[in-house]
């Protein structure tokens, strides 16, 4: 039996998985943005505790972190909007429960989970790409996880796909999801709707810039609203560009999508991704599936229980 934790901004989320994949027991609790990385580290071994119960037959616990992670030395190099620096977080975790501890970036914890009990399910090559926020990726090759030289590898999302590009808060100019997240959608149809005034997205947000989110442009483009088709067309275009270089360097047997982003509409998203990406990609005669993930939240915390086997 095996115990996964998912860690997020808003929520940590832990529970018992069988070898199978199949999730027993899940719970979770808020996050405090107040909590120290020692504080939180505590919370998050009370958490794996609650979850395994009196489970006897828990052999290790497996974690996903939203930054860059050093699983053989059981460091948190960095994370976003929480207090992990270098942060020796498995001794932390150890002090509460002395259990073998596996860690990994959140995006390759889904990769595995699709991977292990998905949409992947069966396949050697499978990426996995997260279209949030941010963009996330995850690699595994012949059952094992791509986590390159120093655990940081796939960090898809700040691949640089045009030159002097738009600012990315990496610091760099033209990464990729500052084009194909969920962020890069809404910027973009915020954009277009300040330029038409007439746009059925006006109408589904209730007049307000703010209150605009991905899939308004999809409930708009399903009532053949112009300017939302044109921002589709562009973000796909911009998608299509990353997902084409990542299949030419890889090749990967399947690609998933997963986030807000990879729910999406078939015929208004999939359908002309795959187009787009048909046309870009080097080798045009073996076309790499490109599906929708099947996990939907549950593949961080699936795929975190099966780090021990994956890495």
């Amino acid at each position: 039996m095996l115990l996964g934790i998912d860690i997020g901004g808003t929520n940590l989320v832990a529970a018992k998985v069988r070898d199978d994949g199949t999730i027993l027991n899940k719970i979770g609790i808020p996050v405090d943005r107040s909590w120290t990385a020692e504080e939180l580290c505590e919370q998050i071994a009370f958490l794996a505790c609650k979850a395994a119960g009196n489970d006897k037959e828990i052999t290790s616990v497996g974690i996903g972190f939203p930054g860059l992670v050093d699983h053989s030395a059981g460091v948190v190099v960095q994370t976003p909007n929480m207090p992990f620096r270098n942060t020796k977080f498995r001794e932390l975790f150890q002090k509460y429960w002395d259990i073998p501890v596996f860690m990994g970036n959140d995006a390759n914890c889904a990769a595995i989970g699709e991977y292990w009990a998905g949409a992947a399910k069966g396949c050697d090559t499978v990426m996995m790409i997260t279209l949030g926020t941010g963009i996330g990726g995850g690699f595994i090759v012949n059952g094992k996880l791509l986590t390159g030289h120093f655990g940081g590898a796939m960090e898809v999302g700040h691949m640089v796909i045009e030159p002097n590009g738009i600012p990315c808060g990496c610091g760099n100019r033209g990464c990729f999801e500052q084009y194909g997240s969920a962020t890069a959608l809404i910027r973009m149809a915020k954009a277009e709707m300040e330029t038409d005034g007439s746009s059925a997205m006006w109408t589904l947000c209730g007049g307000e810039l703010r209150n605009v989110q991905g899939i308004t442009v999809f409930q708009a483009a399903k009532t053949d609203d112009a300017a939302a088709k044109r921002v589709l067309d562009q973000y796909i275009s911009g998608l299509a560009v990353g997902i084409a270089n990542l299949i030419n360097i890889l090749q990967p047997e399947m690609i998933c999508l997963g986030g807000g982003i990879g729910c999406a509409d078939e015929e208004l998203f999939y359908e002309p991704l795959r187009k787009k990406v048909g046309q870009l990609v080097y080798d045009k005669h073996a076309p790499i599936p490109i599906t929708r993930a099947k996990l939907g939240n549950d593949a961080g915390i699936i795929g975190a229980a099966m780090l021990c086997n994956m890495i």
